[in-house]
């Protein structure tokens, strides 16, 4: 028998005298230049912004309450073996070009999703456990059949991860084999069709992205007004966190969900002049640190030093995370050991093996590998392997950020200490990525995997082995290691299985695992820092990203 769910469309109150009215503009910062419109392909933060703003999913996750909520799927069925879902779809909705919504659009955004050739981000979530068959029962009624019990499913029918694209749009290209080329940044903006709250305008590379109010757009307030209030949101693409915060100081920039804590007494400072709002909105969800490049083909020398566990963990051993959070963050930072945040109060592990500054223990774990060290001409200590070779690697990060790059200077600096030669370099955002993800040219990188789901499912892609963003070695046909197939097997498990405190035992190991293994060194666990004028109504700034224009429908300017 099937269960029937469903799920009423959420509506905000309005507090206070003044109402919200209709027009004006935000504007706030982005780092990086759009690298493509096609946002199944795409896995940056900021390109998951422009999704979420452009494009509706099936559901809607709310970052405050963390819940799934109904978008373009207004109720939905689950069968009692939770394998067969019903999804009832908005009848009456329309694409911004005007051309109607239907069954048919959803069943066109799975069949690309399910299709390696496309390489969609969300394959590697959806398709995590088998391939998920997608079938029309109507024109707004889809079912999907799951192989196995994913229990949170529903988490990535969101629009970030899985924005449904219009089949009469973008048909075509795909049975030509064109649709990973479609969308690029220099596209005519009218093409860029969606059925989120807002519209393309216009992008000017290394300027600004304009979006403008979509009128087709099928929400409304409380008292049934069309959303969104806003007519335009603008983003300005600084080249790095300087011009940012000289931005904000100037009044220019209405919202930034990301300030530096160097800044942070500057701007408190100027609060009341600039009519704005600095606010702590908790210790970041994001995983900062650096990793190696494991990849086969990679430099055989140093893939021997990449893949030893014990060189791992004495690099970890190696890095002063609390001199980072004083010099880079200005103390408003805590030091990482594994990959979840306290601040993830439900799902963080405190048990996990940490490893704090500590050089004699890192030398132990050398000696132990065959590394040794011996002194230079200039007395300075230089590390061997096993075999005579000098060891020395690459470290790159991404240009415009000041803080990584701090970051990345004092982790040379503490690994000199032990003899290992590091040549710390910047690269422009999109070439770090390609390197990493595509090329496998670098030694190691340093980032930050951003997280803004606090349910460990979040990590598919980075924890299981055959992952994208499996980032030391992604993927993966088979797991390299005993202990990534364990983790594809504990990754499985907390997918399947509804009872949370097993899911969470689960997701313990997992961690204790990453922990042990260091294929990636935690650094630090930053305190979120934004900013908003302070006549933005229905703010509601949170943890998880776009930390301040989330709900952009609901935003407006109060008199």
């Amino acid at each position: 028998m099937i269960s029937f769910v469903i799920l009423l469309t959420a509506t905000f109150l309005f507090s206070g005298a003044q109402l919200p009215h209709q027009g004006g503009t935000i504007v706030t910062a982005t780092f990086t230049d759009v690298k493509t419109f096609n946002t199944l392909l795409t896995t940056d933060s900021e390109t998951h912004t422009y999704s979420r703003l452009l494009h509706s999913g099936l559901v809607s996750l709310n970052p405050v309450t963390q819940v799934a909520q109904p978008s373009l799927a207004e109720s939905w069925e689950i069968s009692p073996d939770e394998l067969v879902w019903n999804f009832h779809l908005r009848k009456g909705l329309k694409w911004s070009d005007g051309q109607p919504f239907s069954a048919d659009d959803v069943l066109f955004t799975m069949q690309l999703i399910n299709d390696k050739r496309v390489a969609a981000v969300a394959h590697d979530s959806l398709g995590a456990s088998g391939e998920i068959l997608w079938s029309k029962q109507g024109d707004y009624l889809v079912q999907a059949k799951l192989p196995s019990k994913f229990v949170t499913f529903l988490r990535h029918l969101e629009p970030g991860t899985c924005p449904i694209l219009p089949k009469h749009k973008w048909e075509k290209a795909y049975l030509e084999g064109r649709f990973p080329e479609m969308m690029r940044p220099d596209m005519n903006p009218a093409d860029l069709v969606g059925l989120g709250p807002f519209i393309l305008k216009s992008y000017t590379p290394g300027q600004k992205l304009v979006l403008t109010r979509n009128p087709e757009f099928w929400k409304t307030d409380a008292r049934g007004n069309h959303l969104p209030y806003l007519d335009e949101i603008v983003f300005l693409i600084m080249g790095n966190q300087d011009q940012i915060a000289l931005k904000i100081e100037s009044g220019e920039l209405d919202t930034y969900q990301n300030i530096r804590a160097g800044d942070l007494q500057r701007l408190r400072a100027k609060q009341d002049s600039l009519q704005l709002n600095v606010i702590n909105v908790g210790p970041s969800l994001d995983m900062e640190g650096f990793f190696f490049n494991q990849n086969p083909g990679h430099d055989p020398v140093k893939l021997t030093w990449f893949r030893d566990v014990n060189f791992r963990r004495a690099v970890s051993y190696l890095i002063d995370r609390k001199a980072l959070s004083a010099n880079c963050f200005y103390g408003q930072a805590f030091p990482a050991y594994g990959p979840e945040s306290p601040g993830n109060i439900f799902w963080f592990n405190p048990s996990i093996l940490k490893h704090p500054f500590d050089p004699p223990s890192a030398q132990k774990l050398l000696r132990k590998s065959g590394f040794r060290t011996l002194k230079n001409d200039d007395g300075k200590p230089v590390l061997l392997d096993s075999k005579g070779n000098r060891v020395r690697f690459s470290l790159f990060t991404n240009a415009g950020n000041s803080i990584r790059n701090a970051e990345a200077v004092l982790i040379v600096s503490d690994l000199a200490k032990a003899g290992m030669e590091v040549n710390y370099s910047s690269l422009d955002f999109a070439e770090l990525v390609a390197r990493v993800n595509q090329t496998f040219d670098y030694d190691a990188a340093l980032l930050n995997l951003t997280h803004d789901d606090p349910d460990p499912d979040d990590r598919l892609n980075s924890y299981l082995s055959k992952g994208s963003l499996h980032f030391w070695q992604p993927r993966q046909p088979q797991p390299f290691t005993s202990w990534e197939k364990r983790i594809d097997e504990l990754m499985a498990l907390t997918m399947s299985k509804s009872d949370r405190n097993e899911r969470k035992r689960y997701y313990d190991e997992v961690q204790k695992i990453l922990a042990e293994q260091q294929p990636m060194i935690f650094t630090v666990h930053p305190y979120v820092f934004v900013c908003a004028k302070k006549k933005i109504g229905n703010l509601k700034p949170t943890i998880s990203r776009h930390r301040t224009l989330w709900n952009a429908e609901e935003l407006y300017w109060k008199q």
